[in-house]
């Protein structure tokens, strides 16, 4: 077994040297794994559409497939696909995550008219610095405000979601990589570990139905239900994934993703305020300058 291959068994996760042997211009033979006596890679002979909905099945032998046995190249574009989508359903104000901030800083009136607030049976007491975050996440009606700054608001909530994944990937990448590093010396580059967030964040997708067909007459509790079912089947998709790219044990790969993805929230529930105050504040210099400048 040669520890340094790049290519895995779909099956027991074990190294292989080839995925497959030629014996001539037309015979070809595909490598049988040493350790489960199975083929190594089936999926090189299947059609991608196969692949893909053993993808969405979560298949764990699809996923080593597309992460270790193939030469996929196009993930970095993926990669900003998703996280352009991701930063539209919260701009948009129609997300998961814009729910949970409607619930818990009690904001009924917003910038859209896909803002979902769920009422709380409690009443939260929230630290004094939690609520001025709060208040950064209130905005004014579209109708009132010049589209180029809504414009402008999108650009600052693509920086939040930017950061909230670089945190969440930071942390999930070093959080493991660190732990295992004690008692093992398998290595996953930062690249393969882009290549895997980026196959597991498709399922951002599904949440395309409601961005594109939710309207007014949409329910809170069927936008809220929506996108918590996406949100779980995204977390299971993660979970999965992470076990496969890492081999980690699934405790450990539990307790890290859930640890990652609040920080992932937190950061981009406190970056977006941070940057629309100095938003706020440079226009308002840049107002106060160029009335003294005609005063003049």
């Amino acid at each position: 077994m040669i520890k340094n291959s790049q290519f895995k068994c779909v099956n027991c996760g074990a190294f292989a040297e080839a995925l497959y042997r030629t014996y001539g211009p037309s015979v070809l033979k595909l490598t049988k794994c040493e350790i489960c006596n199975g083929i190594v890679d089936k999926y090189i002979e299947y059609d991608p559409v196969i692949v893909m909905i053993d993808l969405v099945l979560m298949s764990k032998e699809a996923q080593r497939h597309v992460i270790f046995n193939t030469d996929f190249k196009a993930y970095w574009k993926l990669f900003i696909i998703l996280m352009l989508l991701e930063t539209y359903g919260v701009w948009r104000n129609d997300s998961l995550f814009n729910i949970v901030i409607n619930s818990m800083c009690d904001i009924k009136n917003n910038s859209t008219i896909n803002t979902t607030y769920i009422g709380l049976p409690i009443e939260l007491s929230l630290p004094e610095t939690v609520r001025t975050n709060c208040n950064g996440w209130v905005q004014v009606e579209k109708d009132d405000v010049d589209l180029f700054i809504w414009e402008k608001d999108f650009y600052i909530q693509f920086l939040s979601t930017f950061a909230g994944i670089l945190v969440f990937m930071a942390m999930v990448h070093g959080s493991i990589v660190a732990i295992k590093a004690i008692s093992s010396k398998q290595k996953v580059s930062l690249v393969r570990a882009l290549k895997a967030y980026s196959l597991a964040n498709c399922s951002l997708l599904l949440t395309l139905p409601m961005l594109v067909w939710g309207n007014a007459d949409t329910s809170p509790t069927t936008r809220l239900l929506h996108y918590a079912l996406v949100y779980l089947y995204s977390f299971t998709v993660f979970f999965n994934i992470f076990v496969v790219l890492y081999e980690s044990p699934r405790m450990l790969t539990l307790l890290v993703l859930a640890a990652s993805y609040l920080m992932k929230y937190t950061t981009m529930f406190l970056i977006t305020p941070a940057i629309r105050t100095l938003h706020i504040y440079r226009h308002s210099d840049e107002m106060t300058a160029s009335s003294q400048r005609r005063e003049f």
